[in-house]
């Protein structure tokens, strides 16, 4: 090889290294190599015991409200780890539900809740839960979970929708007890 096939143009050079960028963009790797190690979201260790939330709701043609979560999780007889939660909606009266939950394999969970229909998946990555389940009404609800280092504040962004269109949001942070 010669001397100026070893020399890559300054447009290559370019290119390459906004392809490097993108992909880091993509793989999340630029945030995780700056900020530190992650912790890893273990849902069960974040969920024993109490746990309180505040945040926002904001439902489609309407003013956002205030959310208040109360919750106590602990592990059955059965092997089922069971979270009770007392959700209160800024003017509503306050709502009881249950979540039971089993770990189907290493970052998978799955189980039910008590104001669903049908299955709860919740998938680990990293220091993130994603959180599926269809509510009673139908409509299709999808949580991102976010665990701060540290692992005793998370921060949720649930999306619900209806017919694939989202018509409600709520943002909270939950802090262990």
């Amino acid at each position: 090889m010669t001397e100026t096939t070893l020399r890559a143009s300054p447009r290559r050079i370019v290119s390459r290294w906004r392809a490097a960028m993108l992909l880091a963009a993509v793989l999340g790797a630029g945030s995780s190599a700056t900020a530190g190690p992650q912790p890893s979201f273990d849902p069960i260790t974040f969920f024993t015991g109490a746990t309180e939330s505040s945040g926002s709701l904001k439902q489609a043609f309407s003013s956002a409200k205030a959310t208040h979560v109360t919750g106590f999780g602990a592990f059955r007889g059965n092997g089922q780890f069971v979270l009770d939660q007392t959700m209160t909606v800024a003017g509503d009266k306050p709502q009881v539900r249950q979540w039971q939950l089993h770990q189907i394999s290493p970052g998978h969970f799955g189980g039910t809740i008590s104001d669903g229909k049908g299955p709860v998946t919740i998938d680990v990555a990293g220091n993130r839960l994603l959180i599926r389940y269809t509510m009673i009404n139908g409509m299709k609800v999808e949580s991102t979970l976010t665990i701060d280092p540290g692992g005793r504040t998370g921060h949720n962004v649930s999306t619900v929708r209806k017919w694939g269109m989202s018509v409600a949001s709520l943002n909270e942070t939950i802090t262990k007890r």
